[in-house]
């Protein structure tokens, strides 16, 4: 090897790197994979198939991943993520609000989901599929959305000689999207234009095109417990059918001695004769001879460890083993700790409905009904916030208190209070008013004193 190989070498194999990460050694395995590139280059069409057909298959199977994707949907989306229209227009919210609402019984194309029922299945996709597809479409002059999964956005044999595709995607030479290829059942295919498609999914660097599993980590680990469950069941199940052990110094064994309705031998007593007059079951052995229970010791206990570090290496980056699974080995501050990092994963997830999914269909339905006649125009209609669920917590007490001070004190608005609820604050004080007004006429018409009524309205209100 000349001087101009060696320093390639160097170079592009790492060897003698002062990173000693870099080096390679014949005592560990190659890492797979090619140079750092683009993500859209080592996430071809073939392994993102792969990974979403396994991923699939396995929250199917396995219980620990079906609970991780349900608590995932279940915290993020509780009842529903609602939008809170921000205009400067107070009545105009509310009746934006009272449209969408009333859109949102029916907004998926196929009449079969509500808004809700979308997020779930959105939040869903993301564990297992890696992305979904939302495409923003009419019926009979109502705008709908449509869900589309994973496996239909995809090129066809035509794209594999066009570098404008990616995967089903055809981007500009700046890599912005300009449409997605919908694969029909028929064999063709149809060009939805990228304006009337959401992209759902958590991109992981800025060359991602597409979405994989956020469980694609734990697939191996899941499909190894999968196969070492089966087969330590199946070790257990022969354990168990065999109940005792004769051990003997003799190549050949006698197995009429162990038959109760064996002939009598020559020599001895009758085990069967005896059993008649002692009761229980009687075995003839040879000296030479014992019988023993057996017993079995599996599955061991370090089996069970064993499994639990698979789990846990699996749970990582998705929620906290201790959340998903099991928290009886750790103590108060441990589950506080645990919580709040599950709490952290909720807003992510939320975050990403928002901004890539929630966000675009209110522009797309109030913008639609602006323009349609069936809502009045207003000059910042786009302005939007977002209720979330009731954040997750092990001190819902103690925090309700607090929040109860602060709101008390002005270091805390109504809004974020009630956002922390689920609760939008116009419905929450309209009911409150409501309430009020209620006591006081009941109050009048049997001549009660309010307080007695209502011992609360005496309090004052912030």
């Amino acid at each position: 090897m000349n001087f101009l190989q060696r320093l390639a070498a160097r170079i592009f194999f790492g060897s003698h790197s002062v990173f000693e990460s870099a080096n390679r050694s014949p005592r560990r395995a190659e890492v797979p994979g090619s140079g750092p590139r683009d993500t859209s280059l080592d996430l071809t069409p073939g392994v993102r198939s792969e990974l979403v057909r396994r991923s699939r298959y396995l929250v199917k199977n396995s219980g620990f991943l079906q609970e991780i994707v349900g608590s995932m949907a279940m915290y993020s989306i509780g009842d529903g993520i609602m939008p809170q229209p921000a205009s400067k227009d107070a009545a105009w919210n509310k009746q934006a609000l009272d449209y969408f609402n009333r859109w949102a019984r029916h907004a998926e194309i196929t009449g079969r989901f509500n808004l809700v029922t979308c997020q779930y299945l959105a939040c869903m996709a993301l564990e297992v599929d890696g992305e979904i597809f939302i495409l923003k479409t009419e019926e009979d002059g109502v705008p709908k959305i449509q869900l589309i999964e994973t496996h239909r956005i995809g090129s066809t044999e035509e794209d594999t000689t066009e570098r404008t595709v990616i995967d089903g995607i055809r981007v500009n030479a700046l890599g912005k999207p300009l449409s997605y290829r919908l694969l029909l059942d028929n064999g063709n295919y149809r060009d939805l234009a990228a304006r009337d498609v959401l992209h759902l999914f958590t991109p992981m660097s800025i060359s991602q095109m597409r979405g994989y599993p956020t469980i694609q980590h734990s697939i191996n680990h899941m499909l190894d417990v999968a196969e070492l469950l089966a087969l330590e069941k199946h070790a257990v199940k022969d354990n168990a059918d065999i109940s005792r052990v004769l051990k003997t110094s003799r190549a050949d064994v006698d197995d009429r001695d162990f038959q109760l309705n064996a002939p009598v031998q020559p020599q001895g007593s009758d085990p069967g004769f005896l059993q008649t007059i002692l009761g229980g079951k009687l075995v003839k052995i040879q000296p030479d001879e014992a019988i023993e229970s057996f017993q079995s010791n599996r599955p061991s206990p370090t089996f069970q460890g064993f499994l639990d570090f698979l789990h846990r290496d699996s749970a990582l980056g998705l929620l906290p083993y201790e959340f998903a699974s099991d928290s009886s080995k750790i103590g108060g501050a441990g589950v506080r700790l645990t919580v709040a990092k599950a709490d952290r994963r909720f807003s992510r997830r939320q975050s990403v409905l928002i901004d890539r999914m929630l966000r675009p269909i209110w522009h797309f339905v109030i913008g639609h009904a602006i323009t349609a006649g069936k809502l009045p125009p207003a000059e910042d209609w786009t302005e939007v916030d977002f209720v979330t669920p009731r954040r997750v917590t092990v001190d819902a007490g103690r925090e309700a208190q607090q929040n109860r001070e602060d709101v008390k004190a002005g270091l805390k608005t109504l809004t974020d209070h009630f956002a922390e609820l689920g609760c939008d604050i116009h419905h929450e004080l309209e009911t409150r008013a409501r309430e009020m007004a209620l006591v006081k006429e009941i109050a009048a018409k049997y001549g009660v004193s309010p307080q007695d009524l209502y011992q609360s309205f005496t309090q004052t209100t912030p």
